[in-house]
């Protein structure tokens, strides 16, 4: 996981793809049951894909491994993070990113943090991946989205 993506130019045959954070959790702890998966889909950032993720993405991977393991850990996971996303496609979570996305809530009837990585994915025509089936992707594809939406292991680009 310790390639490094350009800060200024993104590789142009990439394609976006946002990750909820528990799909780089999963692949940080190696301990989950579809941590390989995850890390696998990892290997292939930034050669076939490109990061776009909402800010809150920072608190959700290095908070939580700050609370399971270590603050080293969480701190190492911080660099990781920097060095995978380009800030072009950083977006803030603000003001603006939550009034777009708490329609998703409603839409798909999915929890708020989910909304958030839902309304990054659809702003930026990216494919969203989550270890979350039932309560997220599930209910993403029950809509026939814009985008395409994965669990790890059902992942078809390798």
């Amino acid at each position: 996981m310790k390639k490094r993506v350009e800060q200024d130019t993104m590789k142009p045959h990439s394609r976006l793809l946002t990750l909820d954070a528990n799909v780089l959790i999963a692949a940080l702890k190696t301990d989950e049951p579809l941590s390989q998966k995850c890390a696998q889909i990892l290997t292939q950032i930034p050669n076939q894909f490109t990061l776009s993720e909402p800010s809150i993405i920072y608190q959700e991977v290095c908070g939580t491994l700050a609370r399971k393991t270590t603050l080293d850990i969480a701190k190492k996971a911080k660099t990781q993070l920097d060095l995978m996303i380009n800030p072009k496609l950083l977006t803030g979570c603000d003001k603006n990113l939550f009034t777009l996305s708490f329609s998703l809530c409603s839409e798909y009837k999915i929890y708020s943090i989910d909304a958030l990585y839902l309304q990054v994915a659809l702003n930026n025509k990216a494919i969203l991946v989550s270890l979350d089936k039932e309560d997220f992707i599930d209910k993403i594809k029950k809509k026939n989205p814009s985008i395409e939406a994965y669990t790890p292991d059902a992942f078809p680009y390798k």
